[in-house]
């Protein structure tokens, strides 16, 4: 009786936790190009720094991962990865943030960033030339 109690609470804590952590969206284009380039590509955000995996087919030229808030219709963050990922390789990259529109944009320090309500989602990504 206890234990589906418990198992009934901890199930109830976990659903609220998960509705303020961050969120990854899948992809949605239809290009079959750049869904066999994304496929087996995976990312993990902590604290201002994304982790891009590259456990797909394709090496990789650039890929960038762009940050969106819940909260804050303004907020813009952007992971680039300029520099090239070949297969089986994990780099890291810093994400930088604004917020406002226009004349009103200015960079935003993690300090200021709500990180629960972050969504994150592929923006690019292209394959290496050879």
């Amino acid at each position: 009786m206890y234990i589906k109690k418990i198992s009934l609470a901890f199930l109830f804590l976990i659903a609220g936790i998960s509705g303020y952590a961050q969120t990854y969206q899948s992809v949605t284009s239809k290009n079959k190009t750049y869904l066999a380039t994304v496929k087996g590509l995976s990312y993990t955000y902590n604290n201002g720094v994304v982790t891009l995996k590259n456990g797909g087919n394709y090496d990789l030229g650039t890929v960038s991962i762009i940050a969106s808030s819940k909260v804050d219709g303004t907020l813009f963050g952007i992971a680039l990865f300029e520099e090239g990922l070949e297969r089986g390789k994990t780099v890291k990259a810093t994400v930088y943030f604004t917020a406002g529109l226009g004349k009103d944009s200015h960079e935003l320090p993690l300090n200021k960033i709500d990180q629960q309500n972050l969504v994150f989602s592929f923006d690019k990504a292209t394959r290496a030339q050879r």
